[in-house]
């Protein structure tokens, strides 16, 4: 039986990406045009998901009006329901605990909006059915590799694949990547409140030998920080120049753009024909309101949503920031 809910944590105030986030929600940041939280979106009607809950706190209203004009199109029909935290931040673990009700004793999936990647949730939720069954687990995360920057490592039984202890925060070891699979009992001993999830819901599974690791392979990318946005820009348009992009992903990013040149992407509301002998790619221009013309000089190593006078050199802008990244 395939899991239906999913709980989308999108309430968080994106401090790392500031100063993009400083007048606008963080799950709604785009990606080569696409919303973060649309990718996500995306991977939970994949998986089978008929009910998204998403927690909104940052610009509370401008983030419900985003998130609810997300493609919700399947099949299977999607419902989305927001959990408004917008008087109090609960936490990673209290914003679960309050929705806690909407799912209803059924298990469900747990992602983060400010992560891209390609992970099969269904072969996700498939395992989690399978150690539920086997070991009464009541957390399942999935784990990458070390082979990005410094996160909390997770050590696992390498048989039985039960999570052991949670380790520091370190380089090279696993580590979770912001989705994972929950059975409601995992949080009736939280009281209402603000709470975090390592300390208070996966810490107490861990000790009671209920919380297990599914090991992925995968696309990865955490968008935290200007520095890691670039990042994904990078490796988006890399991948669809190249055709290593998984094809879910490629075509949410061809329905929103289009190819005007070597590795040079455009808005589809832009025009095909201008001058951009000054454009050198990799590069992208997302289209922003007020948008008259587009810029003479642009690239390469550029992203920009909206014109900005100071977008020179490799970089990544939008709502009136320019970001330079030096060293790229």
């Amino acid at each position: 039986m395939r899991i239906h809910r999913a709980m989308l944590m999108a309430a968080g105030l994106g401090t790392r990406l500031q100063p993009i986030t400083l007048d606008f929600p963080k799950a709604l940041v785009p990606l080569l045009g696409v919303p973060m939280a649309q990718f996500a979106v995306d991977a939970l009607i994949r998986a089978g998901v008929t009910e998204i809950v998403a927690n909104i706190h940052h610009h509370p209203k401008q983030a419900e009006a985003g998130l609810r004009s997300l493609d919700l199109a399947g099949p299977p029909q999607t419902r989305l329901i927001i959990s408004d935290e917008s008087s109090q931040l609960l936490g990673s673990g209290g914003g679960i605990r309050q929705a806690l009700p909407l799912f209803e004793g059924e298990a469900f999936f747990l992602v983060n909006a400010d992560v891209l990647s390609d992970l099969s949730l269904k072969d996700l939720g498939e395992y989690h059915q399978m150690m539920h069954r086997k070991f009464g687990v009541l957390v399942t995360l999935a784990i990458l590799p070390g082979r990005a920057g410094a996160y909390r490592e997770i050590v696992s039984d390498p048989i039985t694949g039960l999570i052991t202890r949670l380790g520091q925060v370190v380089t090279g070891k696993p580590y979770f990547m912001g989705a994972a699979v929950l059975e409601p009992e995992a949080l009736t001993h939280l009281a209402p409140g603000p709470s975090e999830f390592v300390p208070q819901i996966l810490a107490p599974a861990v000790r009671a030998g209920r919380a297990c690791a599914y090991s992925a392979n995968c696309l990865w990318k955490d968008v935290g920080t200007p520095e890691l946005w670039f990042d994904a820009h990078m490796a988006l348009l890399d991948g669809i120049e190249t055709g290593s992009l998984a094809e879910p992903l490629r075509i949410r990013l061809e329905t929103l753009n289009h190819r005007i040149g070597e590795r040079i992407w455009v808005d589809r509301s832009l025009p095909l024909v201008f001058d951009r002998s000054g454009w050198a790619g990799p590069c992208y221009f997302g289209a922003a309101a007020g948008v008259q013309e587009l810029p003479r000089e642009f690239g390469p190593r550029a992203f920009l949503y909206g014109c900005n006078a100071q977008a020179h050199g490799p970089g990544i802008g939008a709502f009136g920031h320019w970001l330079p990244m030096s060293g790229v």
